[in-house]
C-alpha cells in the first residue's frame, strides 16, 4: 500500500527485547553513528518465541527468517553477524522453548524517502513497509508492537533519557 504521492505506508515495529548486549562488546555511544565495533553480540534473558527480537537499537532475526528475507525482493535491509549468548536465569527459566541456533543481525540501511522497506527513524524505531509487514506476519511476532508510523511513539522518561545523546556520552565517560 502507498500514499496518493506513491509513497510507502509505514509501520512502527517494536519487537520483543529479549535480552541485551552480551559482555565483551565494543560499544561505545561517543562513536555517533555507529557506536558498535565489531559483531554484535546478543544475550538472551528470556525469551517468548518470537523470530525477531530487539536491544538497545539492534535487531536479530532466526535464521529461517533471514532465509525468508533473502529470498524475497523486500530492500533497506542487510544482514550480518551475531554472537547470540544466554544468561543463566534464561538456561534456568527458558531452555525448555528451544532458542533457535541460528540468528542473524538485521541492519535497516532504508529511508522512507527512498521508499525501501526496512527503515530506521531513530536510534531504536525500526519501521517497515506493508510488504515487509507481511512476510513478518508468516513467521512468529506474537510480542512486537505494531503501530501506525504517523502516530508518535509513546516514549517513557527513561527511554528519554537513554535516548538524550549528552546523557549516553556522559555515562561512558
Amino acid at each position: 500500500m502507498s500514499t496518493p504521492g506513491g509513497r510507502s505506508v509505514y509501520h512502527r515495529f517494536e519487537p520483543e527485547v529479549a535480552g541485551g548486549l552480551g559482555p565483551g562488546i565494543d560499544y561505545d555511544p561517543r562513536r555517533g553513528a555507529e557506536p558498535l565495533v565489531g559483531p554484535l553480540h546478543y544475550e538472551f534473558a528470556g525469551w517468548l518465541g518470537d523470530d525477531i527480537v530487539t536491544t538497545s537499537g539492534y535487531w536479530i532475526v532466526t535464521g529461517r527468517l533471514a532465509d525468508a528475507l533473502r529470498e524475497s525482493p523486500l530492500t533497506g535491509y542487510e544482514l550480518g553477524e551475531v554472537v547470540v549468548t544466554t544468561e543463566e536465569q534464561f538456561d534456568m527459566f527458558y531452555s525448555h522453548l528451544g532458542l533457535p541456533r541460528d540468528w542473524e543481525r538485521l541492519i535497516p540501511t532504508g529511508t522512507e524517502e527512498g521508499g525501501e522497506d526496512f527503515v530506521l527513524e531513530t536510534v531504536v524505531d525500526l519501521l517497515v513497509s506493508d510488504a515487509a509487514l507481511e512476510l513478518l506476519r508468516r513467521f512468529s511476532i506474537d510480542e512486537a508492537d505494531i503501530s501506525p508510523a504517523d502516530e508518535e511513539p509513546e516514549v517513557s522518561e527513561v527511554m528519554r533519557k537513554f535516548l538524550d545523546p549528552g546523557l549516553a556520552a556522559r555515562r561512558f565517560e
